[in-house]
Formats: C-alpha cells, structure tokens, sequence
C-alpha cells in the first residue's frame, strides 16, 4: 500500500465520545501521530516499530506503550507486538473509506498481498473495510452501476480473503452487528463469497482426511481393511509360531516319541549314555 502524503481526520471526531474521554494531551498527541506517520498508508493498517512511533510522537517508549493502551479501550488505536501492526480504528467508518472500485480493488490489492500475517488486527481491519465499502454503495444514485459492482468485487474479495484469513466471519458479524443497521441486503450478498471460500476449506480439509484413510487402508491386510500393519505383523508372527508347532507335532510319532526328520539326524546325548546303549558297548 502507498505511504501517505498528508492525513485526513473526520472534522466531527472533537465531538465524538471516545475522542472527547480523553483527558491526556500524550494520548492525543499519539493518536494524531499514528494518522500523520511516516509509514501510515491509505488502510489505516501500517508497520510500526514502537521505537519508530515514540521518536515521531516525542515521547518514551514506556509513555507510548501507556498511551496505546488507552487508545486500544477507547477503540482509536490498535497495536500489535509481534508483528508491529498500527491500526487505526474506524478508518473505513469516515472519510477515508473507498469511494469507486477502482480504489476498492487497491485496497484488495493490498489486503490479498501476502505481506500481512494472520492476525486479528488484519480480520478486523478487512471486516471494516468491507463494512465501509458496503456503506458507500448506499450513497451512490438509485441505478448506478457503480454500487453493484463495488458489491461483486467485494464477495469475489471474501471468496479469497476466507481462505487467507482463517476464522474471518465473526470479525465481519461483529461489525455488522455494530455499524450495520442498514446494510443487511448488501451484507447478505458479499457473505456469499465468504461462504464460498469456507466450502473450499472443507473439501481440502476432507481430501486430507480421505488420503489419511486411504494411507491407512493400504497398510491393512485386504482380508482385514481395519487392521492396523502393526496389528498384522503381531499376527504374522503367531502364525509363524504356530506353524512350527504343527511341524514339531508332524515330526512325533504316535508314542509321543521325536521322529527323525532325516536319515542323516544324530540320536540324543541321552541315548548314546543309557544303560542300553552302554551294555550294547561293553559286550561288542
């Protein structure tokens, strides 16, 4: 997303309420930084190392940290650690939302780059944008193609999105919920794209589950499908015992007495020592 060359600030936000609550110049002064920083784009959703931010706003770090707290409950700034994502909130609720397609289409762009992790400082920064676009068809004169289009190009956008942002429709409820009133016909149009990319999810998700039974069927004995290989070999063994049983009985004869398997077998130490054998010796 391009960096921005100046900042845009909803000239209604000295009265509005979570603006109003906030009795420390440190935090404004953050929350007017973040729109005037050297990284912010046309998202509201930006990279920005803390110690990047508490130079630009001219404060510690520790201020800084307190600051973005407060603004995190009053819900004007959002920052996540790992990945040092800025967001500020309600960026697609004023004046910086999209207002044709074609700046809809940069901002899936960008969305859709593979630069963002994912995070639920991204989910919700897309659920807005998708609310903040839905809401600007509304103003567009009744017949315009431009609103249609604009709603298309969002289902195809969620029809991807889904799949490269896990886990994405309740951060879209959510702001539904909240700032949707009035939009459900719309809503109800571009969720079909999100519902499309939850069917891909599941056929993947059941192709894997299909190659791990087929795995498992081929290590199983077809007479046998559902025993495990190791089952099998378990068996294999006891058969095995089994047999050379029956060939030690095989090779008894009905006295109970070993039969020579061969001409050539070599009679017993026992044999040789018997009282037999021994007067055999000394009469020869």
């Amino acid at each position: 997303m391009a960096r921005k060359k100046f900042a845009m600030l909803n000239g209604s936000l000295l009265h509005t309420a979570a603006f109003r609550d906030l009795k420390s110049c440190t935090d404004r002064n953050v929350y007017f930084t973040a729109h005037l920083s050297s990284q912010a784009d046309y998202s509201g959703l930006f990279r920005c190392p803390l110690s990047l931010f508490a130079s630009e706003a001219g404060i510690e770090i520790t201020h800084l940290k307190i600051a973005l707290a407060r603004l995190k409950e009053a819900g004007l700034l959002e920052f996540e650690p790992e990945s040092e994502l800025l967001r500020i909130g309600g960026w697609f609720r004023s004046i910086n939302r999209p207002d044709n397609l074609s700046r809809v289409q940069s901002h899936v762009q960008g969305y859709l780059s593979g630069e963002l992790p994912q995070t639920d400082i991204c989910r919700r920064s897309i659920a807005e944008f998708v609310l903040g676009c839905l809401a600007r068809t509304q103003r567009f004169k009744a017949g315009s193609e431009h609103g249609p289009k604009i709603v298309d190009e969002l289902r195809s956008f969620l029809a991807t999105a889904g799949v490269n942002f896990r886990n994405l429709r309740p951060f879209l409820e959510d702001e539904f919920r909240l700032h949707g009133a009035s939009l459900a016909r719309e809503f109800e149009d571009v969720m079909l794209g999100l519902v499309e990319a939850e069917a891909k999810m599941q056929r993947a998700a059941d192709r894997v589950q299909m190659q791990d039974a087929s795995r498992v069927r081929s290590g199983c004995d077809q007479g046998a499908s559902t025993v495990p290989p190791q089952e099998m070999r378990i068996d294999s063994n006891k058969t095995k015992k089994e047999k050379e049983g029956c060939e030690a009985v095989r090779l008894s004869d009905g006295n109970g007495n070993e039969a020579q398997s061969n001409a050539n077998a070599r009679p017993l130490p026992e044999t040789l020592n018997s009282l037999l054998v021994r007067a055999i010796r000394a009469t020869a």
